[in-house]
């Protein structure tokens, strides 16, 4: 696994739960309810629906914006968000399984939030952690 650089954060964090998965998915895949469960995120407006692709403008919790391409997989349960441009560009993808959730990590710091990597990590993880509980209906922090 490849460790927080100047440049490069990858990392994945799962749990259990007890919960419906096809109530945790219906959460996971609501595009437009992102904000809610992921904090890091003050913002998102669909701009446009590509092949099953939705573009969308984020306005991130920490300041600045930026654009990614979002695709849901109802198949798989998989939620791809591709950033293209802001603070860091890479991916983010949340998959639900029966009893499971899990999210993953893999992109590169811009500007001047390369110099806060290792900070950007920690922040990212217990955020993730966070929205993962959210996700899942477990009382975590709001």
């Amino acid at each position: 696994m490849r460790r927080a650089s100047r440049l490069w954060m990858h990392f994945e964090e799962t749990m259990k739960f007890g919960g419906d998965a096809a109530e945790v998915w219906r959460r996971v895949s609501a595009i437009k309810e992102i904000p809610r469960y992921w904090h890091g995120m003050r913002s998102l407006i669909v701009v446009g629906e590509d092949d099953g692709v939705v573009r969308v403008k984020v306005k991130f919790a920490f300041g600045g914006s930026g654009v990614a391409d979002i695709t849901v997989d109802d198949v798989g349960r998989t939620m791809t968000i591709d950033y293209r441009s802001g603070a860091f560009t890479g991916k983010q993808t949340v998959m639900v399984g029966e009893g499971s959730i899990g999210a993953s990590w893999d992109v590169k710091f811009r500007g001047i939030y390369r110099l806060a990597s290792r900070w950007n990590e920690g922040h990212f993880r217990s955020g993730t952690v966070h929205a993962l509980e959210r996700l899942v209906g477990r009382d975590g922090p709001t």
